[in-house]
């Protein structure tokens, strides 16, 4: 989806949250979010504490490409970011949903 701006609203968190726990090993419980920027940029954190430490990356590929199909574009900004976690310490992160780099952070 294309868009100058984006509202991350209630409704689009809940699908996001309901993609990752249906398509991805990533069910809700391990999932935490911060609406960030004004309701404009959505951020999500990962808990793999409980996955193999080399979790394949086709499985944070899979995550990424779920969230830049279902949340809107923004203008020179991104409107989401996905970061894995393992014990409290980001080990792999995203970031997507920008109009003038639409593949830098994938």
């Amino acid at each position: 989806m294309i868009s100058k701006s984006v509202t991350i609203t209630p409704e689009l968190v809940s699908q996001a949250l309901h993609l990752l726990d249906t398509e991805t090993p990533f069910k809700k419980e391990l999932v935490s979010y911060e609406i960030q920027d004004d309701f404009e940029l959505l951020f999500i954190k990962i808990s793999i504490d409980n996955f193999p430490e080399v979790e394949p990356a086709s499985t944070f590929r899979h995550a990424r490409l779920l969230l830049n199909e279902l949340i809107p574009s923004r203008s020179n900004d991104y409107s989401w970011m996905i970061a894995f976690t393992r014990a409290g310490k980001v080990v792999d992160s995203y970031f997507g949903g920008n109009l003038a780099s639409p593949n830098s952070g994938l």
